[in-house]
């Protein structure tokens, strides 16, 4: 048998392992089956919790490693198709806040009546705490309720990539439309420091991860469309592989967003302090993606 799958079958058995040599530890001791035998059962005690303290610390070093190198380079091999979704996001978004000078009929065919009243409720209180109260009821609920939220929108933009990719950008695309519907209300009717006092602090990682998670279902539509030399279903899988990190780290960027809104947006914290944090957040996302993984691409 090889050193390989000697540590695969160990790693697997190593916690009922650890369980069952402490027992006998325990046991020896209870018994007084003598110093030798206890001092031995000892020594296995502590070779199997550190092999299991060296498992998690190897755990944690890949999250490290997915985060600090595999997300943000899997992102580089993907600009093209980002920098496209990014277009297809920004381009109605701002068309439609400029419908609000313009042509605002537009804005208020596109918002249901709900929708307004909303936007009105949010941001015509006083204090975002009044919504919150009246809306949500507490802060870990207003959490609860944006993870629900964008991480169902964020999975529905990446499921329907795979209908050629058309639906990943119809997603994402519809968004932008209703995103800038959204902005332009309040832009014509509303309270503009409030709103965006409010969307500041987590709108990189909002906008950011809902384009992110677009452009890995556009990679795994466009497999199909253009599969190159393999068979659509190879081509699918690789692709996969390819979409999977920017997937993952996409993800964990809605849920940053969803904790940012709900415990601190809303929160009676300075306007200038959300504003700069919201400001941060993009220049850190851009050096992020940039930057982030070059030198462990380059050596390898």
């Amino acid at each position: 048998m090889n050193s390989n799958s000697h540590s695969t079958r160990w790693n697997t058995t190593a916690p009922s392992r650890t369980r069952q040599v402490c027992g006998d530890l325990a046991l020896a001791q209870h018994r007084m089956y003598g110093r030798r035998l206890c001092e031995r059962l000892n020594v296995l005690v502590i070779g199997t919790y550190q092999h299991l303290s060296a498992a998690a610390r190897l755990g944690s070093g890949a999250s490290v490693r997915f985060f600090a190198s595999t997300f943000p380079c899997s992102v580089r091999r993907e600009q093209r198709v980002v920098w496209l979704c990014i277009a297809l996001f920004f381009a109605p978004l701002l068309a439609f806040i400029a419908a609000a000078y313009f042509e605002p009929k537009w804005i208020y065919a596109l918002l249901p009546p709900e929708a307004q009243a909303q936007m009105d409720a949010m941001y015509g209180q006083e204090t975002m705490d009044d919504f919150v109260r009246d809306k949500f009821g507490s802060s870990f609920a207003m959490f609860g309720f944006y993870i629900i939220n964008n991480v169902s929108i964020h999975f529905r933009i990446f499921a329907s990539g795979v209908l050629l990719g058309a639906g990943a950008v119809y997603g994402l695309g519809y968004q932008g439309i209703f995103i800038g519907a959204m902005f332009g209300y309040v832009h014509t009717s509303g309270n503009l420091h409030r709103l965006y006092t409010f969307c500041a602090s987590h709108s990189s990682f909002e906008l950011l991860g809902f384009i992110l998670g677009a452009a890995a279902g556009v990679r795994i539509g466009l497999a199909l469309v253009h599969p190159g030399r393999l068979p659509r279903v190879a081509a699918m899988r690789e692709a996969g592989k390819r979409a999977l990190p920017v997937l993952l780290g996409s993800t964990m960027m809605l849920i940053a967003a969803a904790a940012i809104e709900g415990f601190w947006s809303g929160s009676s914290v300075p306007a200038l302090m959300k504003h700069t944090a919201g400001i941060l957040g993009w220049v850190i996302f851009t050096v992020y993606f940039i930057f982030a993984g070059r030198r462990t691409a380059d050596e390898t």
